[in-house]
């Protein structure tokens, strides 16, 4: 598949293989890009100051948030917002987002093996890559979901976090910090998109009322 047109919002993004660099994700210092993984502090400053996860500018009147459908029925996320036309954007430019995987993937991270041992800030003091929430739980090698796009009034949300155990940045002593991990929404969507199915690919429709409903009492079922 041929990449997408990168929007006006990510002019100013690094190009790797074709796609702009996400703001929130890790960037390795031979100059690659980890797409599965996002940098922990930035993660947090993306949810705390209303940035867009992907071009790393304020969010306007209206951000958008990415789910699955149980996500969706309990209104918590955490993935972070996004502006709408990175939203459009990574709909198309993302794998799972684009629905054109089966599975996620299962393979070493990028920052995990050798290219992410060495930061390429400096001044950052992270010591290499070392995950910041031991506690996360990897979706790796499981089956994809559908993925829905919420259209919400930016910081219409309460953000959510927990508190794990983490390295110094020298990987000696420990310390309890809590970390931001999404948020649960406070005001109404202002309209919900299904974007892909898994083996249909790339779907991008509103949904109407009735098909939320139904989608939170099946989701709702199945936890029961």
């Amino acid at each position: 598949m041929s990449t997408p047109p990168i929007p006006a919002s990510c002019a100013h993004r690094p190009v790797v293989g074709g796609l702009a660099a996400p703001f929130v994700n890790i960037r390795l210092a031979d100059g690659g890009v980890d797409f599965r993984t996002p940098h922990q502090a930035t993660y947090e400053r993306c949810w705390r100051e209303n940035l867009c996860q992907t071009c790393g500018g304020p969010l306007g009147r209206l951000a958008v948030l990415f789910g699955g459908p149980n996500q969706l029925a309990a209104r918590t996320f955490d993935e972070p917002p996004l502006c709408p036309p990175c939203a459009v954007y990574a709909s198309q430019a993302c794998p799972m987002v684009s629905g054109r995987q089966a599975r996620y993937a299962d393979r070493e991270r990028l920052s995990e093996g050798r290219r992410g041992h060495v930061c390429p800030d400096t001044n950052c003091g992270c010591g290499g890559f070392v995950a910041s929430d031991p506690s996360a739980v990897d979706a790796a090698g499981e089956p994809a979901h559908a993925w829905y796009a919420i259209y919400v009034q930016t910081g219409g949300w309460q953000l959510t976090g927990n508190t794990v155990r983490v390295p110094c940045s020298d990987r000696g002593c420990l310390h309890d910090r809590l970390l931001v991990n999404g948020c649960v929404l406070t005001v109404e969507p202002r309209k919900v998109v299904l974007v892909s199915v898994p083996g249909e690919g790339r779907v991008w429709r509103r949904l109407d009322a009735d098909e939320i409903t139904a989608i939170t009492s099946t989701c709702e079922r199945n936890a029961a």
